[in-house]
Parts: C-alpha cells; sequence; structure tokens
C-alpha cells in the first residue's frame, strides 16, 4: 500500500508523460461538445472512455458509490444536458459491483452497516423493492439498480425530464459485463428506430 507522497509523485508523473510535446493536449484531447454524460460506479477499475472507445474529454464523467443520487449528482448532470447539450445520459454498472455485494448482504441478512455507505445499501434496496426484481446475485441486483437510477432522475430533475420528453436527450441504463460488453436494462427517451420518446426495460 502506498503512502500519500509516493501516490501523489506517480500522479504527477503520469501527468508529466500526458503532457509530453510529442503527444500533446490537442492530440489527446477531445475538442468540441461532450457527446454524452456517464453517470458510474465510484469503484470500476475502467474509466468511462475506455469502456465506450471515446476519446479523452468527450464524455461528462459522473460517479459516485453505488450510483447514490443526490444534489452533486443532479446539478452536475443537469449542467450537461442544459449547459453543454449533451444528448445522452448513461447510468452504466459493473460486473461484480462491491457496493452490490454490500447491498445483497443487506438483503440478506437484514443488517445495515453503519457510516455514509448506509446510504448506498439503502438506495440499492430501495432499487429491489420498486422494481420487485430477483436479488439471488449481486449483478441481479445491479441491473436493477441502474434502471432504478435511471428512472430516479426523471423523477427528481425538472429539467432533465424537460429535455427528455422535448426528445433532446435519452438514457440508457446499462451494466458491463466482465468481458467488458455493455449491456443496457432500460431506454428512455427518443432511442427506438422510430424516434418515439418512450421507456423500454428489457
Amino acid at each position: 500500500m502506498s503512502d500519500p507522497m509516493n501516490a501523489w509523485r506517480r500522479l504527477r508523473t503520469g501527468n508529466e508523460l500526458f503532457y509530453l510535446p510529442v503527444r500533446g493536449p490537442q492530440e489527446t484531447l477531445h475538442q468540441g461538445a461532450p457527446v454524452a454524460a456517464v453517470f458510474r460506479c465510484a469503484d470500476t477499475d475502467v474509466a468511462s472512455e475506455m469502456v465506450f472507445g471515446q476519446s479523452w474529454g468527450s464524455l461528462v464523467d459522473v460517479s459516485t458509490w453505488g450510483h447514490v443520487v443526490d444534489t452533486g449528482v443532479l446539478a452536475t448532470l443537469e449542467y450537461a444536458v442544459d449547459v453543454l447539450e449533451v444528448p445522452l445520459i448513461v447510468v452504466l454498472g459493473h460486473y461484480d459491483c462491491p457496493a452490490m455485494r454490500a447491498a445483497l448482504r443487506a438483503w440478506q441478512t437484514a443488517e445495515l452497516p453503519d457510516g455514509a455507505s448506509r446510504a448506498v445499501i439503502e438506495q440499492a434496496l430501495s432499487s429491489i423493492v420498486r422494481r420487485g426484481s430477483v436479488a439471488g446475485t449481486a449483478d441481479e441486483i445491479g441491473s436493477s439498480h441502474v434502471v432504478s437510477v435511471g428512472m430516479s432522475l426523471l423523477e427528481r430533475s425538472p429539467a432533465i425530464a424537460e429535455r427528455v420528453d422535448a426528445g433532446l436527450c435519452g438514457i440508457v441504463c446499462a451494466t458491463n459485463d466482465d468481458d467488458g460488453r455493455v449491456r443496457p436494462y432500460a431506454t428512455v427517451g427518443a432511442l427506438g428506430e422510430a424516434g418515439d420518446s418512450l421507456l423500454e426495460c428489457v
């Protein structure tokens, strides 16, 4: 385990390599408006740009552990859709998520953890109940949770809901599997072949 100074040195060294004249920011950073906003779990080990094969800076990246939606998340996503005019929000879970494993333990034992992580577990358990989902594995909870989180964005943010209703923004609720493949579980907005604004869950 590294100490704070070694961790900072590692980041500084990486930053110096990133800004080498041969491969400067002009060549590595996305130019123009972001393609989408990705709300991901903070403990995923792959950057959103890598998951979707996009250039660095092309996505508005928002993360919390277990997809806890708070005012900071809502403000960031509203900024993305209102000011940056991103046409898509992706709520992205991931394979074997530790937050969803903790929720599974709580579901099985009927015991909630202490501290701030309790909010994560409560939101995940609420997703199971709201969707009437099977809770046999962490991945089953994760797929239900990303759909519930996506729907909650519409409920909690009139700004996002208005953009979706106007056909200017869509929401995809998905997870990435152990091989990296993205698996969508629900879409909201103009994401169908006909461009209709609708909710589709699989």
